[in-house]
This record gives structure tokens, sequence and C-alpha cells, in this order.
């Protein structure tokens, strides 16, 4: 591992682990501001999911946007631009209390996190190596989140919206300095990788492999803290469950790093990606809070050896980045859709055929993964 980060640069990495922390800031707490927003009465359960898909669509819109311009993008002018539309966002929704209003910060703090994980997903891919990058970053973003966890239920509890919203703010503003060491530059290899030809089957099954997992693994996610409360669980004890998962995936982290010199570990994203379709079953449909522990902190562990893993794949069918980029679109659009229908699901009370849908797209990813060969991508 050290051996691999001295050669991509100590600096990149950190500046790239940066643009990963702040993007996916609403990936790892949004349930948190989604917990609060429903508590305090300003939005049903069907809002919030519509609150939770507008945001992510206009993730979707931002990446697939810039996978269209990959060649021209600057990482580090965007990813100070994008950093700032986001903590404007979140800064504006600790203030605002009119639905409309917060659903408007959704569409801006959606964009610049979009743009963020274009900028970690492009870069990845630039430097070589994707499923190491994706892996090294994403350590950093489980200690980041671990200690998050534990002090925002309590900043929620004291201080509700506006804490929890400031905090998320300030969490992007904290990183932002470290996005200055991104490199200025636009990427130099333009012509050979549009020598390159990847395998269209190849590049469709690895685009839908991601579409299906995030779509089926983060369907309830934004509810969880809600689903945690239906079997006994405190804020707090959710808190403290969302640190021991982020440690948890951690080690899984670590794992990927480790496996990530040998394309032959991708071998293991199939039954992992079964498992998971399992495990969403037990997660959105808990019989116990014991149950729902368990399933919280696998599902969260398998996603970080599976997402690397995933883009890395798609790096590895277009070393251009372009795919990568589009791959973090159809993310959310997928989560969108499926966190649309959680929402609808919840007004009811439970999301148990969701975790159906959950499992069927979880083993749709699987059967699509299955059918890319990276030894063929490498060797061609």
């Amino acid at each position: 591992m050290l051996e691999q980060t001295r050669k991509i640069g100590f600096t990149t990495l950190v500046a790239i682990s940066a643009a990963d922390c702040a993007a996916h800031s609403m990936n790892s707490l949004g349930p948190f501001a989604v917990g609060e927003l429903i508590k305090s009465g300003q939005m049903t359960a069907a809002q919030a999911g519509i609150w939770s898909s507008v945001e992510m669509l206009s993730y979707a819109a931002a990446m697939t946007g810039i996978a269209s311009h990959v060649n021209r993008v600057r990482l580090r002018q965007l990813a100070l631009v994008a950093a700032g539309c986001v903590i404007v966002a979140q800064a504006g929704s600790a203030y605002l209390h009119v639905f409309w209003g917060l659903l408007g910060l959704r569409v801006l703090s959606g964009c610049g996190l979009g743009a963020l994980n274009a900028v970690v997903n492009v870069g990845a891919s630039r430097i070589g190596q994707p499923v190491f990058v994706l892996s090294f970053v994403m350590v950093v973003q489980t200690i980041v989140f671990s200690a998050s966890s534990l002090f925002l239920p309590y900043v929620g509890k004291v201080f509700g919206q506006m804490g929890v919203f400031l905090i998320l703010a300030v969490i992007v503003l904290v990183f932002t300095p470290l996005m200055r060491l991104l490199p200025k530059t636009v990427n130099k290899t333009k012509p050979v990788l549009q020598a390159a030809k990847p395998v269209s089957g190849q590049a469709i099954a690895a685009l839908l492999a991601v579409l299906c997992y995030t779509g089926g693994s983060l369907a309830v996610w934004p509810f969880t803290e809600r689903i945690a409360a239906s079997v006994g669980l405190t804020p707090g004890a959710f808190g403290s469950l969302s640190a021991f998962a982020n440690l948890f995936g951690l080690c899984a982290c670590l794992a990927s790093v480790r496996l990530s010199r040998n394309t032959a570990s991708l071998r293991l994203l199939s039954p992992a990606l079964i498992l998971t379709g399992v495990i969403c079953i037990f997660q959105a449909w808990p019989p116990s809070w014991l149950v729902f522990n368990a399933a919280f902190s696998l599902n969260y562990a398998l996603w970080f050896f599976i997402y690397p893993g995933l883009v890395g794949l798609t790096c590895l069918v277009d070393p251009s980045g372009k795919l990568a980029s589009r791959s973090g679109g159809a993310w959310m659009l997928s989560q969108a859709a499926t966190t649309l229908l959680a929402g609808v699901a919840g007004n009811s009370g439970h999301y148990m055929w969701v975790g159906f849908l959950s499992f069927s797209l979880c083993l749709t990813s699987a059967i699509c993964t299955f059918f890319i060969r990276p030894h063929q991508i490498v060797a061609s």
C-alpha cells in the first residue's frame, strides 16, 4: 500500500480524499437530516422522499453533464466551485423552513455533490489504479464519518434542524482548502484515450451493474434512522451504530486496498452483491433491533468493498473516466427512483416491499458483473 501511495503521490490522494468526503457527506450523514426534518414536523415521509430524490436527480444530472466534457475538466476549479455550492445549500437549509425553498436548495446541493463525485471518479481514472485510489479515499471517508456519526445526533437534539445542516456545511468547508491540492491541468492523455475503443457490451454491463446495485442497496438509506426508531433505537444509539458501521466499513476498505493489486479479486463482487440483496430485506423489514443492527452494519461494510470494485470496473472498461462519471449519475438516478418509492411506502409505516425490490436489483447487478471480464479489458 505504501509503495502504491508513493507512486501516485500522497498529496494527490489527500486532495481526492477531501473531495470524496465532501461528495459523500449527504450519502453517509443524510439520514440524520431526514430524521430531523420528519421529527420536527417539517416534512412527512413522502415529502422527505421527494426532497431526497430531487437532490439525487440533480446529482445525477451534474455527473452526466460533466461526463460529456470529461477531457476538458479542470479538477481543481470544478471541486472548489462545487464545494461552494454545497456549503451555501447546507447553510441555507439550516435556517429555511418552507418546503419549496428547502427543495430548491437540494437542487443546488445535488449539483455540487455530483460535481465533487465527478472529480473523484475522473481523478481516479486519470491517475490509474482506480480500485486502489477509490478504496484509499473511502478509508479516509470512513474515519471522518465515524466521528461525525457519534456527535451529530446530539447536535440535532440540542440545536435541531439548524445544528444538523450547519455541521454538514462545516464538514465541506473544512475540506475545501485541501481540494486546492488537486492538479489544475486538463487531461493530457486525450489522444491515447480516444484511440482506445471499449467494448460496448462491457460498458453497458458495467453501467447497469452500478445502477442496479446502488438503487437496490440504498433504497431505504435516507429513512434508516426512522426504521431504527421503529425497532426501539434512540437517535443516540443509531449514531453509535453508524459509527460502528463506519469502522466495520474501514476494515472492508483496507481489505479492498490490499486486494486491489489483483484484478482477480473482482470475482468476489458477484457473491457480495447477492449477499447484499439478502441483507437489504432484513434492513428494510427488521423483526428486531438486533437483526436491524446486523443488517445495517453488514450492508454498510459491503458497500465499501463493492462500490470501489464496480466503479473500478467502469474505469477499466473506459480509462478516460467518462464511463466512471456516468456511473455516478446512474447511481443517483436509480437511488432517486427507489428512494421516492421508499418514501411513499414509509407513509404506511413499513418498507417490506422495498426490501424485496432491493434484493432483485442486487441480484441483477450480480448477473451483470459476472459477464464482465477485467483481465480481457486489461489485456486489450
